[in-house]
Formats: structure tokens, C-alpha cells, sequence
């Protein structure tokens, strides 16, 4: 026993002893590491998904890259995308993302941790993320030299609202693995900066390129980061000795080459990664260091005019370059950041929320009094740091802050530098606030002891830390109790970080499964290649889960073939059946919350959207500031909103019986009635409140008030109802038929007793589409006259039938009918009318006639008084069809 215990003392002796100050940092840094996962794993309980619309894409790319490898994807043009012209994969998409999710996929299963390929990507996220937040622990202790520092800025980034939206479950897409790479390269090229050993500047610099160069094949962004390691040198560059400029052109050089070579070996970024705007700050970057380390080798009395002269012919050089066009391509995405004005002017960008300018409001809503902490870091870095740290956390967090407010989507990047200049704020704002030391301090006459000056700045501490943490877990996913119902105040997670397919797109936290039943009907009830138009919000799941082509989706990387969906939702048939015809397209889905409007659920389908589609379709533009003009001006004056039919609506179903006093009138308005989407969407709205509002809520006795003859809307022919989501209507499927073919129908009518009566069949809308054929088959047709005795005198009564070309409601033509064909040709000015191949007629229509139709009418005489020996007998029988040019 005595050998055994010595035994034991000596192994005790030889682990590595651990101070209970390191064991409360290790448990902290673990503990954010927890509580980082966790937050992100929060809407787990709407199921377990891949989150909002890109993300989809991002998996099927990964799928594609697991089943046929990397360089068939090079080469891959996916024919269900961007119908009938495909989308070039690798052109158009950064391969790093898909590409990580597939080499993890492969390495979980060899080493038996078997996961399917959609499993990695959804739980991908919030654990890719945790290296970002790992990183600014590293980072915030080298730039203090405090491990609190690191401790906080950990906290910080794990707890920001702005991350945790773009981390979440299921949000595989370019951001949850770009900020971790924006993190690791900045630390790592700091750190490259920063060594003494040319070695080690060497091994540094060469880690950030790797990471950089990853970083330009997985998120656009790359750009931002290339700026600030530009930015970053050319500003240090001045104000450091000769040796560490020596080390620092060392560092740049390598870094921006091997991110550079990595770059352009493949199609995205590729050549643009050299031959962009951009690329100026790196040229710029490495002529400034250069020159630098030049001047501080020379006479001081030689400076200013070499630095003169290589001033001009730097700019002599760059004018040269943007004169040959080299640049001239890019140029515009640079102002699009720079001057976000630039933008406005452009609908289709506009009509992306996160292609929206931030606002200092959205910014202070994210970030709340980090950015105080924010300021107090900066200032703090400027008093007590080193010139490296200075610079850097100047450059970084300036230039971060500022292009946090010219994009929503790139204010991401700003989120990690926030984090770690935040931390350095917080902790010199506690140290200026109550120093701590280990003697008494002399306050007045009295000497204070340094317990309780600890405990308050301990409380102070306790304070700011969970004030932050609780502001960006609230702002991120919600707090119960915290959060708020309204828009502008819903969290990410609640708001946009729910869009995704168990919530159907909409803003909020409950289950509404209505894209799911659809995209699960489109599966397996549509032929394969059929198909399918929608607006490009959808596009990504359509083609994804369906597996059915699409003619845009969210990828909107062919604005000519958006505006082309955009003019068809918005026009009437005569322009809509001959692209639907030209595009092939076999079903059209029409998402709308109309069902449910009245409980307030807002209008987040395409009764909200179509705006945009009139915009994008006939390239509008703003006027005073704004596009509200589209949808709030009648289209009688101008614009195209119905607000006839928009009243009509209020009045009657728009709120399911409800008083419509206690709803805001206007707030939304319908687009004009004769376009292919105010017709289908209402159509739909109002069998989704037949069918599945009223008995759902039977227990409310919803009423509903007459709906006018003006609010009823044709769908015409060419559409059929096909499929409506059960849940809560919200999502309708339309089959096009193009060519169309009705029952045969007959109409008969005899003497009445006494006037003569007149009776009506069915009318038929023409489409007002050039070329567009109504065939009227008459296969029988009976108008024999009858007998009256009035006064022992006998009287004939008469029997017709005539075919009736109706113009906007009026009867325009009667002809006599005869057993035969028919054929009525819409033209641009003018109809034509055939009997059995033979022109009857050229009818010259009006100008903006709106409907066309034909039917017959009936006549056959009765007697008041009298007696009806023999009745007089109108009688047709027929079938239509129509064809399309």
C-alpha cells in the first residue's frame, strides 16, 4: 500500500497544476463556447430545416459536389435553374461553403459518425461559428494583453443579435463560415505584424493567406478583408522602424499573393479577384509600404520630393488603367457600396432587404451600448496601446463601422471587430471607473479599503456584461417577455432569421406548413420537367425539394429574365399567354397571407411583393424618394393599384366579416384587376376563404357580406386551380392550358306563355392574345317557328338563335347560326370571323378594348293570350375551343 501511494504522489507530482484563477477562465471560455451553440440551436423546435431561401442552393450545390466531385461541378450547368438557359454553377456561386460541408461530411463518416449530407449542413452553423468566437478570444488578449479582454470579446460575439442571425440552425450560406475566416485571417496577418522572428513572420503570413485565399472562394465579402489588410499596412507603414516596415511588406506581400494565386484557380472569384476595382487598394497598398521602406532609407531631405513623384505616377497609373476599361466592369459595385444612393435607382437590388442601406437606427438596434463601448475601446487603444494595436484596431474599426451602414448584408463584418474593440472598452471603463488595487486608497480625508472599491467595480462589471449579453441574445433570437410583436422590434430569429420553410416564409414562430404541402404536391403530382414560374423568393425550393426547373430564383443573377416574370404577374393576358408560352411554363405558384389577413398576420406574400414585380417589369423608378407610388395610385391615374377593387375588397371578404372599422383602410393595396396575379391571387383568396377559412373558424361564425359583380375576377381558361394548400391557403398552384377545350354544351328554349323570351347561353372569353383562334363547333342547331290560335286566328311565332360578339360588356355582332365551324382570330387592331374556313368578317376594334367574348342567344316568341298549338323551338348545340398561336 505504502509503494502504491508514493506511486501515486509521484505521477500527481508530474500533471501539470492548475490555479483556481485558470480554472474559473477555462470554465468561462468553455461555457461561452456552450452558451454560443446553444443560442444558435434556439428555433430547433420549428424543426429541423435548412433555414431561409439560399441556403437550399447551397446544398444542392454540396450534393452535387458529393455525388460527381469538384471538377464536374466546375463544369456543371444546372438545367433546372434560370430556365431554359441554365446557371453556371461555379460561375456563379463561391465553392468554399459547399465545398467545407462535403470534406466534413466525408471526414464525420470516416471516423464513424454517420450523418447525411443535409444533417452537416443544417447543424454546419452554429458550430462553424464557434471558431470565429474562439478567434476573438486570441485576439482580444494579444491586442490588451489581458486574458479578460479575450474572455469578453468571446461573450460579446457569441452573444451578438447580427451573428447569431447569419449562424443559426440550418443558415448554411456564405456568412456562417465567412466571419469565422474574416476573424481567423485578421488575427492571424495581426499576428504576423506583430512577431519579431522572420520565421515567424513567415509561418504567420502564411496561415493568413491560406485562410484569406479560402475566404475569397466563400463569400464576396473577401473584399472588405483585402481592403482592411491594405488599409492596415499603408497607415502602419509611417509610423513603425525600418525593420518592422521591412517585415510588414514581407507579410503583405505574401498574404495578398497566396489568397490571390487561391483565388483566381477557380471561376468565383477568379479573374475579377485581379481585374477588379478592388484590386487598386492592393496595388496602392504595396506601392505605399514599398515606398515607405524606401524614403526611411534615404536623406531626409529627399523625401518629400520622391514621395511627390511617386504620388504622380501613381495616379498617372491608375487613370491610365480606368481609361482602358480594365476596371470599368466592377466599377459599379464599388459605388454601390460607397454611395448607397447609387442603389436606389435600381428596383431589383432594392427589392433585396438585404441589399437595403443600414441605418444608424438598425445599427443601434443590433448593437445597442456596445457601440458606447465601442467608442471608449477606440479611444483607450489610441492612449495606452502600441502602434501596431493602435492602427489596427482604428482601421478595423472604423472601416467596419462604416461599411456596416452602406449594406444590411455586409454590416455583418462589422460584428467581430465590434466584439473584441467593445471588450477593450468595457474592461478600461471598469479599470478607469474603480481602479483596483492591493492597498488602501486615499479618497479625501478618509482611506477607502480595496475590498469594496473591488466589489463595486465587480458590480459594475456583472452590469455591463449582462446588459450586452442579454441586448444581443434578445436582439438575436428573442427573449420571452423582452422581445416585441411589432416589425422594427422583432428579434432576428423571430423575424427574418425564421423566414424558412416550416413558418412558410412569414415573420414569426409558429409552424405554418402550407410551402411544405406544396412544394411536397409539386413533387409528385406535376411531370418531371415541368415548368414552374413563381416570384424568385421561391425559386431555390421549387427547384431544391420539387425538383422542377424555375425561371428566376433568389439568386437574381439575370435581371432581364426577372423583369420578364415581374411584366407576366403584372399584365393582362394579352402580354402574359405569350411569354408564358414563350418560357414553356406548365404551372404557376402564387403565395399569398390573404386568408389570414384578418388576424392580423400582415401581408408578407406577394400581395405585398408585387410592387416590386411592376418595378422590376417595367423598370420603374422612384418618385420623391419612393416607390409607393406603384401600388398607392390608381392605375387610372397612372399607377397600378386597383383602388376600386381594393374598396370593394375591404368592404366585403378582404377581412372575413369582420368590422372594418377597427382595421386600418389602404394599408394594403391590390394590384389593377385585369393582371395575371390580382386575378389568380384573388381567385385563390377566395376559395382558400370558402373552403378552408369559414370552416376552420366556424366557431366564430365568421359572416361575409355579398361579393360585388366588379371584385369577381376571371381567371380565364388558360388557368386552372389545381392545388391549394390545406393548412391556410396560402399557397395556390395553377395549371396553364394553352390550348383549351370545353364540354360540349347545348341551350334550349320554347314559347313561353306570354311575351316572346329571349334566353343567353354561357359567354367565352377570347384572350386577347395576337393570333389567339376561338373555334365554335356548332353541331346542331334547331329554330322551328310554332303555332298560336288567338281568337281563332292562327299566328305564327317565330324561333332564332344568334352567335353574339360581345366588346367590354356590349354586343358588338349578331350572326345567324348555321350547323359548322366557327373561328374567331383576335389580330392587333381588328377580329375575323370564319364560317368553315371562309372569311365573314373583319370586325376594327376600339382602341384599349379590355374583353372580347362570345355565346348565343336564344329568341322564341310567345302569345298573352291565346292558345299555343305548337311550340316554337330554339335550340344549339356546340363545343369551344381555343388555340393558341
Amino acid at each position: 500500500m505504502m509503494k502504491a501511494g508514493k506511486i501515486a504522489r509521484k505521477i500527481s507530482e508530474l500533471l501539470p497544476t492548475i490555479d483556481a484563477y485558470t480554472y474559473v477562465k477555462v470554465s468561462i471560455f468553455i461555457t461561452i463556447i456552450l452558451l454560443s451553440i446553444s443560442v444558435r440551436l434556439n428555433n430547433l423546435p420549428l424543426g429541423y430545416y435548412l433555414g431561409e431561401f439560399d441556403p437550399w442552393w447551397h446544398y444542392r450545390s454540396a450534393e452535387y459536389i458529393m455525388k460527381n466531385g469538384m471538377h464536374a461541378f466546375l463544369q456543371w450547368r444546372d438545367p433546372m435553374s434560370w430556365y431554359p438557359y441554365g446557371r453556371d454553377a461555379a460561375a456563379s456561386t463561391p465553392i468554399g461553403l459547399p465545398l467545407a460541408a462535403v470534406v466534413l461530411h466525408s471526414f464525420l463518416n470516416f471516423i464513424g459518425i454517420s450523418l447525411s449530407l443535409l444533417d452537416v449542413t443544417i447543424l454546419f452553423p452554429p458550430f462553424i461559428s464557434v471558431i470565429a468566437v474562439i478567434v476573438m478570444f486570441f485576439l482580444g488578449k494579444d491586442l490588451s494583453g489581458d486574458d479578460w479582454v479575450g474572455l469578453l470579446a468571446m461573450l460579446f460575439l457569441a452573444a451578438n443579435g447580427s451573428f447569431i442571425d447569419r449562424s443559426h440552425l440550418g443558415f448554411f450560406k456564405h456568412e456562417c463560415l465567412g466571419i469565422p475566416l474574416i476573424a481567423l485571417s485578421a488575427y492571424l496577418y495581426f499576428k504576423s505584424i506583430k512577431s519579431r522572428s522572420i520565421n515567424m513572420v513567415f509561418a504567420y503570413s502564411i496561415l493568413a493567406g491560406l485562410v484569406l485565399g479560402y475566404l475569397c472562394i466563400t463569400w464576396t465579402a473577401y473584399v472588405y478583408m483585402v481592403g482592411l489588410i491594405a488599409l492596415f499596412s499603408t497607415l502602419l507603414a509611417p509610423f513603425v522602424d525600418r525593420e518592422t516596415v521591412n517585415f510588414l511588406l514581407v507579410a503583405y506581400a505574401l498574404t495578398i499573393g497566396i489568397s490571390i494565386l487561391i483565388a483566381i484557380q477557380l471561376p468565383r472569384p477568379g479573374e475579377s479577384a485581379v481585374f477588379s476595382i478592388y484590386y487598386i487598394a492592393v496595388i496602392a497598398g504595396f506601392i505605399a509600404i514599398l515606398t515607405t521602406s524606401l524614403l526611411k532609407r534615404v536623406e531626409r531631405s529627399l523625401t518629400l520630393p520622391i514621395l511627390i513623384g511617386l504620388s504622380a505616377l501613381v495616379l498617372s497609373a491608375t487613370i491610365l488603367l480606368f481609361n482602358t476599361g480594365v476596371f470599368s466592369s466592377l466599377v459599379g459595385k464599388l459605388v454601390a457600396v460607397i454611395n448607397p444612393a447609387a442603389r436606389f435607382e435600381q428596383p431589383i437590388v432594392e427589392s433585396v432587404a438585404e441589399h437595403k442601406m443600414g441605418t444608424w437606427y438598425y445599427l443601434f438596434s443590433d448593437h445597442g451600448l456596445l457601440l458606447m463601448l465601442f467608442a471608449i475601446g477606440i479611444l483607450s487603444s489610441l492612449l495606452h496601446r502600441d502602434t501596431i494595436s493602435k492602427v489596427f484596431i482604428v482601421s478595423a474599426g472604423l472601416s467596419s463601422l462604416y461599411f456596416a451602414n452602406m449594406m444590411v448584408r455586409i454590416g455583418l463584418v462589422f460584428s467581430p471587430f465590434l466584439s473584441f474593440i467593445s471588450a477593450i472598452g468595457c474592461y478600461s471603463l471598469i479599470n478607469y471607473s474603480y481602479p483596483v488595487v492591493m492597498e488602501g486608497i486615499k479618497m479625501g480625508r478618509k482611506v477607502a479599503s480595496a475590498r469594496k472599491i473591488g466589489i463595486w467595480s465587480l458590480l459594475l462589471a456583472t452590469v455591463l456584461v449582462f446588459y450586452m449579453s442579454f441586448h444581443g441574445i434578445n436582439t438575436g433570437i428573442g427573449v420571452y417577455g423582452f422581445s416585441r410583436t411589432d416589425k422594427e422590434g422583432m428579434s432576428h430569429m423571430e423575424g427574418t432569421g425564421a423566414a424558412s420553410l416550416p413558418t412558410s416564409s412569414l415573420p414569426t414562430q409558429y409552424s405554418f406548413p402550407d410551402w411544405i404541402e406544396t412544394l411536397t404536391w409539386l413533387r409528385y403530382n406535376t411531370p418531371p420537367g415541368s415548368v414552374i414560374l413563381s416570384w424568385w423568393d421561391y425559386g431555390y425550393w421549387i427547384t431544391t425539394l420539387s425538383e422542377r426547373p424555375t425561371l428566376i430564383d433568389n439568386a437574381t443573377i439575370n435581371s432581364t429574365q426577372v423583369a420578364v416574370v415581374g411584366r407576366i404577374f403584372m399584365s393582362n393576358d394579352t402580354i402574359a399567354i405569350p411569354l408564358l408560352r414563350r418560357y414553356n411554363i406548365s404551372y404557376i405558384v402564387i403565395f399569398t397571407t390573404l386568408p389570414e389577413y384578418w388576424t392580423g398576420i400582415g401581408f408578407y406574400g406577394d400581395e405585398g411583393k408585387w410592387p416590386w414585380m411592376a418595378a422590376i417589369g417595367y423598370d420603374l423608378r422612384p418618385k420623391n424618394g419612393s416607390y409607393n407610388w406603384i401600388s398607392s395610385l390608381d392605375y387610372t391615374q397612372g399607377g397600378y393599384g386597383d383602388l376600386n377593387l381594393t374598396k370593394k375588397m375591404q368592404e366585403t371578404r378582404l377581412f372575413s366579416g369582420y368590422d372594418v372599422r377597427y382595421y386600418p383602410q389602404n394599408v394594403l393595396f391590390l394590384p389593377k384587376r385585369d393582371s395575371l396575379l390580382a386575378r389568380l391571387m384573388v381567385n385563390a383568396y377566395l376559395q382558400a376563404l370558402d373552403k378552408i377559412v369559414i370552416p376552420k373558424y366556424a366557431m366564430y361564425r365568421l359572416t361575409l357580406n355579398p361579393l360585388p359583380q366588379e371584385a369577381r375576377l376571371s381567371t380565364s381558361p388558360f388557368y386552372e386551380l389545381v392545388f391549394l394548400s390545406p393548412s391556410h391557403g396560402f399557397v395556390a398552384v395553377y395549371k396553364v392550358n394553352y390550348n383549351v377545350s370545353y364540354e360540349e354544351e347545348f341551350i334550349s328554349l320554347r314559347s313561353p306563355q306570354g311575351v316572346a323570351l329571349r334566353n343567353s347561353s354561357a359567354f367565352y372569353d377570347l384572350p386577347l392574345v395576337q393570333g389567339a383562334n376561338m373555334i365554335v363547333n356548332v353541331k346542331s342547331v334547331i329554330m322551328d317557328e310554332g303555332e298560336a290560335q288567338i281568337d281563332n286566328v292562327s299566328r305564327v311565332l317565330r324561333a332564332n338563335v344568334s352567335m353574339v360578339i360581345r366588346l367590354d360588356g356590349g354586343i358588338e355582332r349578331l350572326y345567324p347560326v348555321s350547323k359548322g365551324e366557327y373561328r374567331i382570330r383576335y389580330l392587333e387592331n381588328s377580329l375575323q370571323v370564319f364560317l368553315n374556313q371562309s372569311l365573314l368578317e373583319t370586325i376594327p376594334l376600339p382602341d384599349r378594348v379590355r374583353r372580347i367574348e362570345q355565346g348565343f342567344i336564344l329568341y322564341a316568341e310567345g302569345v298573352e293570350t291565346g292558345t299555343i298549338t305548337r311550340d316554337a323551338i330554339a335550340y344549339v348545340k356546340y363545343r369551344i375551343r381555343i388555340e393558341m398561336p
